[in-house]
């Protein structure tokens, strides 16, 4: 029997992804779980930070980002940006990435070593409590695009993609329906 707990939201899994933030010239990373698509038209996403971390500041600054995508074989890489902060660590060179520009943003960073990326634009920030809320306009994707792809949508490596829960880390899998049996 289900009974009245207090307010809680992290009851459902949430994509770990890694926001690139700051300048080419002193790029950082960080781990965020508090992402995810806000809008279709125009692609949207949102991106929650705390005010007291160095990238909110970054992001602030700049207005702008990248969402890198990470696979089950980055999980170190998500791991270390989540735990160390880049106001003394430069986590590119500590994890032997590679930051390049995220077009057609000029001075944001991405990674070059992942499969998948967006460049985001910031259009409206909202402080909310504990977290300041980035709505960010997708302005491209930079990805491998699938073969004769009708809408041509990139590879998402779906099966490798991470996501956070209660504390953990979790892969994703399909699960098929019943009449897909």
């Amino acid at each position: 029997m289900k009974t009245v707990l207090p307010p809680f939201v992290h009851g459902f899994p949430a994509p770990a992804v890694l926001i690139g933030c700051g300048s080419l010239e002193k790029p950082n990373l960080i781990t965020c779980s508090w992402f995810g698509t806000v809008c279709s038209e125009p692609p949207m996403v949102g991106l929650a930070v705390r005010e007291s971390r160095y990238s909110y500041h970054l992001i602030q600054q700049h207005r702008a980002f990248s969402v890198n995508i990470p696979c089950v074989s980055d999980l170190k890489a998500v791991v270390h940006c989540g735990t160390v902060s880049g106001r003394r660590h430069d986590k590119f060179r500590e994890l032997g990435l590679t930051a390049v520009p995220c077009p057609p943003l000029k001075d944001t960073p991405m990674i070059a070593e992942f499969h998948l990326s967006l460049a985001c634009r910031v259009r409206h920030e909202l402080e909310l409590g504990s977290h300041h809320l980035f709505v960010a306009e997708v302005l491209a994707v930079h990805g491998e695009e699938i073969p004769a792809h009708a809408a041509n949508r990139p590879h998402l490596h779906a099966d490798e993609q991470i996501t956070y829960l209660d504390g953990k880390y979790w892969a994703l899998h399909e699960v098929a329906l019943a009449h897909d049996r």
